[in-house]
């Protein structure tokens, strides 16, 4: 019957049923010869290096990976090996036989150079059948159909997808998946890419195979104890190692059986530290391991063509329904998420924009303009009445020197010379004043000339746009009357009748420079005022200058920020993206498969109703015809239930 007899890797008419075992796992880590043993390869007779050999070819060293592409392996009928190539599932091209290793090995290496080179597609399966001289003469494998995938974690994404298809494609109607690795990265098993979610609490489906199981040191630190004192035979003591170690990783509630081997090159490497006794226990156990995990395979139900089907039209549904939906609304919200960063990225780069163009770009370069004279103008204006008073003492004591020196205005008395005393400057018609009108004179012109101080610091003032409003007029005549009542009588101080105070020249000097000082300590104050007024002013045009720089920098960070969140954005929608192609792609594939399955059990309907058919034409008791009739209308209903629902469900998705 259908249900019992599943998929295109049973034989009919009697024949005994086969299993087809999907191995899944990383390369180089003894895959091929544990398929080998499992499948029952014998040791004598060097059968297992001769096939081992010429399966991985004579160009690809030990250790290496032989799998390129997946490859089924199984007994041949014959003593000649046989190859043959699966493009699409049932769909098996004829066999070519070989009648040796070498013309064999020859063809391998040509199919993996053309995988390689991608002249022929890696996505097919390469069906490789063993002559039966090298197998074991009564073995429970003997019906044991095993396909090796191409190593998982793949560099490539597309050799991780081809290995995920070809996980979807066989998982459904394999009999069991067992998931090979070493002893040593078994803890690697509970974060295991490719493995659908929640394998582990599916024992069903699942086993585990840890290859190089023993290690040197343990199998010594056994073995070293003489057999009387072991309190457990070496079996016992691996498996039970094993079942305690693999509950830490696989979880204490996970069924799924784990197997221990050691095979090949590592397993006689380990027998040759051993005496003869040990040795044959090592073996027994290893066999005997062996031998169980064959049994667990056939123990199993296996996935059925019903719930293959039943499963994978689940799947498409929430596939369809559920998983597409929720990649849709992630998408639709990233979507909106970058959208909302384009928003920010746009306002702030178009108000950057007003702000650097046009009106507003010419009103801040008049601004920097006004700043640059601002700070010019208080550059040069400040220290201008230190500078005043240091330049004018030396040059008004010169001219004065000369005026009195050209008018003969002084007196020698003992070596020294004199100014002449108020009485001789009255007989001179006031020659006194010229001393002081010299003076006053000079500082007139200093101060509040055509290019006096004073115009000189207003108009540095209003060429960097300041407005001053002053009177030098007013100034100069408060200042000389304020001179003349403080220095004068210093210059020609009253005389008496007995006493006539004489004035020195070196004296005139010192009065010149006290004097130019009151000058310059008034104009200080209109320098002290002045340089606050213009320190605000600057103070202002920088303060707006340094606001709209930070708000330029501020919108040219957000921009930024905006930028590089969208590209996070977009990064991650590009994931969705991908997973929704990948969910996507599983659905055609699913359906795809569905098809295939569909046409597989219709295959295998037709074949066993023709048989029965046959079988009732032949048969001449009425009795077990009306048994087979019957039988012919269970195969019919159990065709019916594998099917019935698929073809609608492939139907809809056609439409």
């Amino acid at each position: 019957m259908l249900t019992a007899r599943d998929n295109a890797f049973l034989q009919y008419d009697g024949m005994q049923e086969s299993y087809l075992v999907v191995v899944y796992g990383p390369s180089q880590i003894g895959k091929t010869s544990l398929i080998l043993k499992l499948i029952g390869i014998r040791d004598d007779d060097d059968c297992f290096q001769k096939v081992s050999q010429t399966l991985r070819t004579k160009e690809i060293t030990r250790g290496n990976s032989s799998t390129s592409t997946a490859i089924l392996y199984a007994r041949s009928d014959t003593e000649q090996y046989a190859l043959a190539v699966e493009d699409e599932p049932g769909k098996v091209s004829e066999k070519l036989f070989f009648s040796d290793e070498k013309e064999l090995e020859a063809k391998l290496i040509e199919v993996r150079s053309r995988v390689v080179k991608n002249r022929e597609s890696a996505r097919s399966v390469l069906h490789i059948d063993i002559p039966r001289k090298f197998f074991t003469a009564k073995t429970a494998a003997e019906n044991l159909y095993v396909m090796d995938l191409p190593g998982v974690g793949s560099k490539t994404e597309g050799e991780a997808a081809h290995v995920q298809k070809l996980m979807r494609r066989y998982l459904p109607v394999a009999q069991v998946c067992l998931v090979v690795c070493t002893a040593n990265t078994i803890q690697s098993l509970e974060v295991q890419d490719g493995l659908e979610p929640y394998w582990r609490d599916k024992p069903g489906q699942y086993i585990v195979a840890a290859t190089k199981a023993f290690s040197l040191g343990t199998v010594k630190d056994y073995f070293k104890k003489p057999r009387q004192q072991r309190e457990k035979s070496f079996y016992d003591f691996v498996m039970e190692t094993y079942k305690t170690e693999t509950g830490k990783y696989l979880g204490e509630t996970s069924k799924v059986e784990v197997f221990p081997v050691e095979l090949a090159d590592s397993f006689q490497k380990l027998c040759e530290s051993l005496e003869e006794e040990d040795r044959k226990e090592m073996t027994e156990t290893r066999d005997r391991i062996l031998q169980e995990l064959r049994q667990s395979i056939q123990q199993r139900e296996g996935q059925r063509f019903q719930a293959a089907l039943q499963r994978l039209q689940g799947e498409l549904k929430i596939a369809e329904k559920s998983r597409l939906a929720e990649s849709d609304g992630q998408l639709d919200k990233k979507e909106k998420e970058i959208k909302a960063e384009e928003n920010i990225i746009k306002q702030s780069e178009d108000f950057i924009k007003s702000e650097t163009t046009g009106d507003k770009q010419t009103d801040r370069e008049e601004r920097l303009r006004k700043i640059k004279g601002l700070q010019a103008a208080k550059n040069m204006l400040t220290g201008c009445v230190e500078r005043f008073g240091k330049c004018c003492k030396p040059k008004l004591n010169e001219k004065i020197d000369t005026l009195i020196k050209d008018e003969h205005l002084f007196r020698t008395s003992g070596g020294g010379r004199y100014l002449v005393d108020r009485v001789s400057a009255l007989r001179q018609n006031d020659s006194d004043r010229k001393v002081f009108a010299a003076l006053l004179d000079y500082l007139r012109e200093k101060v509040s000339g055509d290019e006096g101080y004073l115009d000189q610091y207003v108009k540095i003032l209003k060429d960097a746009g300041m407005s001053v409003s002053y009177n030098k007029n007013a100034l100069w005549q408060k200042l000389e009357q304020d001179i003349h009542e403080d220095f004068y009588q210093e210059y020609y101080p009253k005389q008496s009748l007995f006493h006539r105070e004489k004035v020195w020249l070196e004296d005139v000097r010192e009065l010149n420079g006290e004097i130019v000082e009151k000058v310059a300590k008034e104009l200080l104050k209109y320098e002290t005022t002045w340089l606050g007024e213009l320190e605000k002013v600057l103070c202002n045009e920088e303060r707006l200058e340094r606001q709209g720089q930070q708000l330029l920098a501020e919108k040219r960070k957000k921009a930024d920020d905006a930028k590089a969140r969208k590209s996070t954005l977009e990064a991650q929608k590009a994931v969705l993206e991908k997973a929704r192609e990948h969910i996507v792609e599983e659905i055609r594939q699913d359906r795809e498969n569905l098809e295939d399955y569909r046409r597989i059990a219709k295959e295998a309907y037709t074949e066993q109703y023709a048989g029965i058919v046959r079988r009732i034409r032949q048969t001449p008791g009425v009795a077990e015809k009306t048994k087979l009739i019957l039988l012919l209308g269970m195969l019919e209903e159990d065709y019916k239930a594998a099917i019935g629902g698929c073809q609608d469900e492939i139907s809809a998705g056609k439409t």
